[in-house]
């Protein structure tokens, strides 16, 4: 498959959904149903808080540029502190292994260095 500008979001985005499958039945079998929780919501987490991030860049590359800045501030500013409020909740009330969730939060990161290796890789260095 060849990866261009018009794909590498949806790359990412089957590639990070393919990996948090791989490491939650892996955490499964392995190590715990807790950990498995873990990878699962931290996975849906990132992936979820990518497509926001990418719904809000496309929209702000229709904006006029000072209004597209504070558009996109905002949002992120927005995006971070739900992510925090969510991270917060599953570690002090729902007591989610931190271990799990820390790796899924890094789906999207590792799935981003496979993805730049494959690249490099095809086209020669």
């Amino acid at each position: 498959m060849k990866i261009n500008e018009n794909n590498f979001f949806a790359v990412l985005t089957i590639g990070s959904s393919l990996l948090l499958v791989f490491f939650a039945v892996g955490g499964l079998i392995f190590i715990s149903a807790s950990f498995a929780a873990g990878v699962t919501t931290g996975g849906i987490a990132a992936i979820a808080n990518s497509h926001w991030l990418y719904r809000t860049l496309q929209r702000a590359m229709s904006l006029p540029a000072p209004q597209a800045v504070r558009f996109t501030q905002l949002r992120y500013a927005l995006r971070l502190a739900i992510l925090a409020i969510l991270v917060s909740i599953l570690i002090i009330y729902v007591k989610i292994n931190i271990f799990g969730l820390l790796l899924g939060l890094s789906i999207l990161v590792i799935t981003i260095i496979m993805v730049t290796v494959y690249m490099a890789t095809l086209n020669g260095g």
